[in-house]
């Protein structure tokens, strides 16, 4: 970031801030305005709150169907594998076979 971009932020910042110092402090519109803002705030921390709890729930689903495909996946490739070592050990256990048969040198 330049420092020309700096200092417009510097002075930007500076003049919202002075803009709510004046609007909080001023007598009967700061009560109002002070008010406004407490209430504009409970109402975003309410917001985030549901927000928040929404979230965490979207998540919570979404990690138990991330566990049931790995265990469906697992599951699958767990079978493939049995079934190739069981094609695996009966070729060896047939060439076994012809071997002491003396078919196979």
């Amino acid at each position: 970031m330049k420092n020309r971009d700096k200092y417009i932020l510097g002075i930007a910042g500076a003049a919202l801030a002075g803009i709510a110092i004046g609007l909080l402090f001023y007598t009967d519109e700061g009560k109002k305005t002070r008010k406004k803002m407490k209430n504009t705030a409970n109402d975003w921390a309410d917001s985030l709150g549901s927000l928040i709890a929404s979230g965490k729930e979207s998540l919570s689903d979404l990690s138990h169907k991330a566990m049931k495909k790995a265990k469906k996946g697992y599951q699958r490739v767990k079978g493939q594998a049995e079934e190739g070592y069981d094609d695996l050990k009966s070729a060896y256990n047939d060439v076994a076979d012809e071997y002491s048969a003396g078919k196979v040198r």
